[in-house]
């Protein structure tokens, strides 16, 4: 881009402009004094043409915002989105309670059927419990004892005091095995004046499970923590009549396309209806109707400074679906506009979902397609000034020269400026 600068104004000599008229009105003995013209204010010329680039800047960013916001519209029906209305299920669970269902992108629609014998649980040891002020079981002197873990095993040390209470004493175990590099959680319950020590593992599933025991003295027998209060086990459920075990109870079914987190066990089968989100689909659509008609009316409206000839693909894009569009509501007005009945497309949608998403899904990638070559044109190109430029008058557009012209047109002054 090459910057224009003004670098000097020069005017003709003043004898030259109204020096004969002058010299009539001496002769004629006019008794009233004619005041020469010594100035000119190019004021008006400025102030006219920062008007004009303000409000091509505005129209520029305007229709930039258009462009946006028809783009994320036509997102909604991009099926490589996962979170896209047209990639959205809606569920319906005859036990909710029991499951929670999530369908993802690749759900299928239909109806599916659930039933969970057992839930996945981790292993926990809880001890005996006791009065916290009660003397220590636990032997005097030094006490040692284990970890194991699947195959990882570690041990822990501590000292017993003769005046420990029982409370003590879960306090020394509690410390060793926070400092613990295996998976499990300790803490203490309590029940009044009665505390005991509790030893889970952070995980759910059979291969969870680990094991507590001395190795000298004897602090986990008199403490309770060597048994098992829940077993480490796995879920077993059976999904569309697959029987099936997971170490969680939050698990993807059917390729990773539906999640379902089990809550508790069933008697009877939770029956799941999971179909496409109907709602959301018409509030995207809605929304496509209206950002299409937005751009549309902008360009109408700004017809006078923005040249929308290139933008014509948009119009040509959206005409090669009719035919099919129309029977799901979506039709064209004589100005070019869209119009939308919603009515119609409910009952075609709920006959035939398939073609409409087809449908939008070739339609939305085609306008995506437009709008990113739009974007990759400098937004100057859509005045009218550049179209324009390529005139064979020189003065046919707004620009600096042409706005030089009209000026000294109507002004009847001549200036000679040097760039």
């Amino acid at each position: 881009m090459i910057d224009l600068k003004l670098d000097r104004v020069s005017q003709i000599p003043y004898s030259s402009r109204v020096g004969r008229y002058h010299f009539q009105m001496v002769q004629a003995k006019l008794s009233s004094p004619v005041e020469p013209i010594f100035g000119y204010s190019l004021q008006p010329y400025y102030t006219r043409q920062q008007q004009w680039k303000a409000d091509l800047s505005d129209s520029l960013s305007r229709l930039y915002r258009c462009f946006a916001d028809l783009d994320q519209a036509a997102q909604e029906f991009d099926p490589a989105r996962p979170e896209s209305a047209i990639n959205q299920r809606a569920v319906v669970s005859s036990q909710p309670e029991a499951a929670a269902v999530k369908p993802g992108p690749r759900a299928t629609n239909g109806t599916h059927r659930l039933s969970i014998g057992s839930l996945a649980s981790g292993q926990t040891n809880t001890g005996t419990a006791l009065p916290g002020d009660f003397p220590t079981l636990v032997t005097e002197g030094p006490q040692q004892f284990s970890l194991h873990f699947g195959e990882q095993e570690e041990l822990f040390a501590y000292y017993s005091h003769g005046n420990d209470t029982h409370a003590d004493s879960l306090r020394s175990v509690a410390e060793a095995l926070r400092n613990s590099s295996l998976p499990v959680d300790v803490r203490q319950k309590s029940e009044g004046q009665y505390v005991a020590l509790s030893v889970s593992s952070r995980k759910t599933g059979a291969g969870e499970s680990f094991a507590l025991q001395d190795v000298s003295g004897n602090t986990i027998r008199v403490l309770g923590l060597d048994r098992a209060t829940t077993s480490a086990a796995d879920a077993v459920f059976v999904w569309n009549g697959r029987r099936d075990s997971s170490p969680s109870n939050h698990v993807w079914l059917t390729n990773d396309a539906v999640q379902v987190s089990m809550l508790q066990t069933t008697a009877t089968d939770i029956v799941v209806e999971i179909a496409p989100d109907y709602d959301r689909l018409l509030q995207k659509t809605h929304a496509f109707v209206n950002r299409y008609n937005q751009l549309h009316d902008f360009l109408t409206e700004q017809a006078s400074a923005l040249s929308s000839q290139k933008l014509d693909p948009f119009a040509h894009v959206t005409r090669a679906s009719r035919g099919t569009l129309d029977r799901y509501g979506i039709g064209f007005r004589k100005d070019g506009s869209l119009s939308f009945d919603e009515q119609v497309w409910r009952e075609a949608t709920s006959a035939h979902v398939s073609g409409f998403v087809d449908e939008m899904t070739r339609l939305s990638r085609a306008i995506r397609e437009e709008v990113v070559k739009v974007q990759s044109k400098p937004f100057g190109s859509f005045s009218q000034a550049y179209a324009a430029a390529t005139s064979a008058n020189p003065y046919h557009n707004t620009s600096a020269s042409g706005m030089n012209y009209r000026y000294v047109a109507q002004t009847g002054l001549f200036l000679n400026q040097l760039w």
